[in-house]
C-alpha cells in the first residue's frame, strides 16, 4: 500500500503525460544505444567507454527531470537556464560517443524545452545551429555519407517538437489567464452584490429619515399647535397623540441609525472567489466571515491586493507557498501578503505597484513593501465611519 501511494504521488506531483512520454523515449533509446554499444569490439558491455556512454544518458535524463519540474528551483531561472545548457552539451558528447546518428532524438527531447525559455519563434530560428553539430560530428567524426539527410530530417524533428510544446505552453497560458480573469470575475460579481445591497439599505435609511421622519416632525409639530388652541378632554387627547407621534418619531430615528449602522459589505465571499489551486504551489487566504467594510474603495483596495498579488506570484515568484492575511480590529482593517520565494532583483515599482500604491491612497490606507528575506505586502486601512 505504501509502495503504491508512493507511486500515486509520484504521478500525481511530479509527472505529466509529456514528461512520461519523454522518459519512455529516452529509456527505450538508452537502452538501445548501450546494447548495440556493448555488441561493438571497441565498447564491450562495463568497458569504460560503455559506461562512460551510460552516464551521460542518467546525467541527461537527470538534468531534464529537474528542469521540467514545475516546482520552484533555487535561483531560478538561472539554475534552469544551467541545466538546459548541461543537457546540450550531453547531447554532443553523445554524439562523439554513439556512432548511431538516432542518438539526436535526445536532441529532440532537448529542443521542447526552448520554448520555457524564448519565444518560439526565436527558438525555431536558431534550430539550424542546434541540428549543425548532429551534422558535423557524424558526416566528418564518423565519415557518414549520409549524415547531411538524417541531420535534415532530426532538425524537421526538432522544429515539430518546438512548434508542439511551444503551442501546448501557449494554451495552457491561456487556461491560466482564463481562470484568473474567471477568479476575479467571481470575486467582482460578489463584491457588486455586497455594494448593490450596501447602495440599497443607504437608499432605504434616507428615504426612511427624510420622508417618514419629516411627516412625523411636522405632525408632532401641528398636534402641539393643536393642544394649545384646545381645552378640556380634547386638549387631553390632543397631547396624548403627541407624544405618541413623538414616540414613533424616535423609533423611525433609531430604526434609521441601526440599518446605517449595519450599512457595510460582507466581502468574504469575494476573497473566497480568489482562492486557487496551482500545480506545485500553496495558496492560502485567512480573512475573519463575516468581513465587514463600510466603504467600497477600501473593499477594491484589499481586493486588488490579494488579485495582484496572487497573479504575480503565479507568473514570476520562485517560491511555491502564498499567504494573505486580512485581520481587522475595532479600529483598523491590516492586509500582510508574502510568498516564499526569494529577491532575485530590486523590486521595480512598474504600473502594477503604483495602480496599488493609488488604490490604496483612495481607500485613505497605507501600504508598504518589503523585500528582504521574501518579498512582502503590508497594507492597513482606518474603520472609518459616516461621522468621521
Amino acid at each position: 500500500m505504501m509502495n503504491m501511494s508512493l507511486l500515486h504521488k509520484l504521478v500525481d506531483n511530479n509527472y505529466s503525460v509529456d514528461r512520461w512520454v519523454a522518459l519512455l523515449t529516452w529509456a527505450l533509446l538508452t537502452a538501445a544505444c548501450l546494447y548495440f554499444l556493448a555488441q561493438r569490439p571497441g565498447s564491450p558491455f562495463l568497458s569504460l567507454h560503455w559506461l562512460l556512454t551510460a552516464s551521460c544518458f542518467v546525467v541527461f535524463y537527470l538534468g531534464f527531470h529537474v528542469a521540467t519540474r514545475d516546482e520552484p528551483l533555487p535561483g531560478e531561472p538561472t539554475t534552469r537556464i544551467v541545466l538546459v545548457a548541461i543537457q546540450f552539451v550531453l547531447v554532443v558528447v553523445l554524439y562523439f560517443l554513439v556512432p548511431y546518428n538516432f542518438v539526436a532524438i535526445l536532441m529532440v527531447l532537448w529542443a521542447a524545452q526552448l520554448p520555457y525559455f524564448m519565444p518560439l519563434n526565436k527558438a525555431i530560428t536558431a534550430s539550424p545551429v542546434i541540428a549543425l553539430p548532429h551534422f558535423l560530428v557524424y558526416q566528418i567524426y564518423w565519415q557518414d555519407d549520409l549524415a547531411w539527410l538524417s541531420a535534415l530530417l532530426f532538425w524537421t524533428f526538432i522544429i515539430f517538437s518546438m512548434t508542439m510544446m511551444g503551442t501546448q505552453l501557449k494554451e495552457a497560458r491561456a487556461k491560466e489567464n482564463e481562470q484568473r480573469i474567471n477568479r476575479e470575475l467571481r470575486a467582482t460579481q460578489a463584491l457588486l452584490a455586497e455594494a448593490t445591497k450596501q447602495t440599497e439599505r443607504t437608499r432605504i435609511a434616507r428615504n426612511i429619515h427624510d420622508l417618514l421622519g419629516h411627516h412625523l416632525t411636522a405632525l408632532t409639530i401641528n398636534l402641539q399647535v393643536a393642544e394649545h388652541k384646545s381645552s378640556g378632554e380634547a386638549r387631553a387627547l390632543i397631547a396624548k397623540s403627541r407624544s405618541i407621534a413623538q414616540l414613533l418619531l424616535a423609533d423611525v430615528r433609531e430604526a434609521v441609525s441601526t440599518i446605517r449602522e449595519s450599512d457595510s459589505m460582507d466581502i468574504a465571499a469575494a476573497l473566497e472567489a480568489l482562492d486557487v489551486d496551482i500545480a506545485g504551489k500553496t495558496v492560502t487566504i485567512n480573512y475573519p466571515s463575516p468581513l465587514n467594510i463600510q466603504h467600497v474603495e477600501t473593499a477594491e483596495a484589499i481586493l486588488a491586493l490579494v488579485q495582484e498579488s496572487l497573479t504575480n506570484f503565479m507568473r514570476h515568484s520562485t517560491g511555491n507557498h502564498y499567504q494573505a492575511n486580512v485581520t481587522q480590529t475595532d479600529d483598523w482593517i491590516k492586509v500582510n501578503i508574502s510568498d516564499n520565494g526569494k529577491m532575485t532583483k530590486p523590486i521595480n515599482e512598474g504600473n502594477g505597484i503604483r495602480g496599488l500604491r493609488e488604490r490604496v491612497a483612495l481607500a485613505g490606507g497605507d501600504i508598504a513593501f518589503t523585500e528582504s528575506p521574501t518579498f512582502t505586502i503590508s497594507a492597513q486601512f482606518r474603520r472609518m465611519t459616516d461621522n468621521d
